[in-house]
């Protein structure tokens, strides 16, 4: 038996899987099967899979769909491996992807679950990479998954009867992670280990809307971890508010800062680290002041005037650092933008 699944679901990724096969099978780790749960495609899909000939592979197919969530348990009902690794049928996996994450596992046996950072590439391209450290990711838990293409101890899902929800769909890694969180460590390797495909007919673009919404379910989730007795007001002010980080006056920078100061205030202790908070809310609002700023004050072009107005604004000191270097550089050569 192999230590290590990887899990692929797939449904109708046709044009992609084969590549998305072949950097699985070119890993450095090779103690592994490929587990492909094709949850009734209606295009070639299962044709494509089953032209290439590895015996690594394993196949499961059912006639009827059941959605991404259902098939992802049906996959992790039939695995019997150590470790799992997930990814989807139309993603690229870097050569040393499993290996990294193993690596991990193996030295640190109080993390359940690996992560890693990615790049999208297709209709969109950005690097992304999350907090490497248990208490930093979890408190960026509260904004959105911190956990992609993991590799993770099989344990985890089972000893705590763990399943992909149904009902959070299409947030059901969001909302899986989340409940991972309160059970074992989670680990981020600040390496791009995995090329994340962007296309107009994945979920995430399809079902945009509900995923919102969805994704805000989790968000009150993690924010009643942190603390179960907040108003209904203060719940809407973090959802439409404070995630957002809206910010369109100077005040609003202020109220910004001093709910973040409440909601660590509130912190229940154990749950999030105050100073992983801290440091979160401090990067959180400072980036969002820093684009209030770029469109209040630099609008056209970076000029002395427009930053001896920033300075007398008060704002300046809550930007993030690197940037204000860079502002003040920009200012002194009189950057158009």
């Amino acid at each position: 038996m192999p230590r290590v699944t990887v899990l692929m679901p797939t449904y109708n990724v046709a044009p992609w899987v084969e590549e998305a096969i072949h950097s699985v099978l070119r890993q450095s780790y090779h103690d592994f099967e490929l587990l492909v749960v094709d949850d009734a495609s209606t295009d070639n899909t299962l044709d494509v899979v089953r032209t290439i000939d590895d015996p690594r592979i394993r196949i499961a197919s059912f006639p009827n769909n059941v959605g991404l969530s259902e098939n992802l348990n049906r996959g992790l009902d039939i695995i019997d491996t150590e470790l799992v690794a997930r990814m989807d049928g139309d993603d690229i996996a870097e050569p040393d992807w499993l290996e990294s994450g193993i690596r991990v596992l193996d030295s640190h046996p109080e993390v359940g679950v690996c992560s890693f950072g990615f790049q999208f590439f297709g209709t969109k391209t950005s690097l992304v990479r999350f907090p490497e450290h248990h208490e930093d990711s979890k408190a960026q838990m509260l904004f959105g998954c911190t956990v992609i293409v993991p590799v993770f101890r099989r344990a985890v899902m089972t000893d705590n009867h763990l399943r992909y929800s149904t009902e959070a769909f299409p947030a059901e890694d969001y909302m899986m992670w989340a409940n991972v969180y309160r059970v074992t460590q989670v680990y981020n390797v600040q390496r791009t280990l995995f090329h994340y495909r962007t296309h107009a007919t994945q979920i995430s673009t399809s079902r945009r809307d509900a995923q919102i919404v969805k994704s805000n379910e989790v968000r009150l989730k993690m924010l009643q971890w942190l603390n179960p007795d907040f108003t209904d007001e203060e719940k809407r002010y973090f959802l439409d508010v404070f995630v957002p980080c809206k910010i369109d006056s100077r005040k609003d920078v202020a109220t910004l800062k001093a709910f973040a100061q409440l909601l660590t205030d509130r912190n229940t202790p154990g749950n999030y680290s105050d100073d992983a908070l801290r440091r979160k809310f401090k990067s959180h609002i400072a980036y969002g002041a820093l684009d209030y700023v770029e469109k209040t004050y630099f609008p056209t072009q970076y000029t002395p005037l427009a930053l001896l107005r920033l300075l007398a604004s008060g704002l300046y000191p809550t930007l993030p650092k690197r940037n204000r270097r860079k502002m003040i550089a920009k200012c002194l050569l009189l950057k158009r933008k």
